[in-house]
């Protein structure tokens, strides 16, 4: 999967039912652009800019995100590679088990296609 399409669809899990429109609004790029960006057309990086911008606003908003943050690169520095590797095996097993449990909602997109 291309940058492109992995920024796109981490914008729509952050904001999942927004229209053409609004997304333009939070973006500041033009309607007709977002939509040609939405179906595959090539990105410019001014624009994969905006749309890392308002994801990491978003993320940004939940204090417990600063704090991971903080704790992973204390971990980058003080634990070994094996450790590093346990606590990494840990955190993919969670999001496994996260991904297929029930409460779980798909991505719009899959690793195929936009649309």
């Amino acid at each position: 999967m291309s940058l492109q399409n992995k920024t796109i669809q981490r914008y729509r899990s952050f904001f999942p039912n927004e229209s053409l429109r609004e997304v333009s609004t939070r973006t500041g790029i033009q309607i007709t652009r977002v939509f040609r960006l939405f179906n595959g057309k090539p990105m410019k990086v001014g624009e994969l800019e905006a749309f890392e911008k308002v994801i990491t606003d978003k993320i940004a908003e939940n204090p417990n995100y600063a704090r991971l943050y903080t704790v992973v690169e204390e971990i980058s520095s003080l634990l070994t590679n094996d450790e590093i590797g346990k606590l990494a095996d840990y955190v993919e097993r969670r999001l496994t088990n996260k991904k297929y449990s029930r409460t779980y909602v798909r991505p719009l997109f899959d690793d195929i296609g936009i649309a």
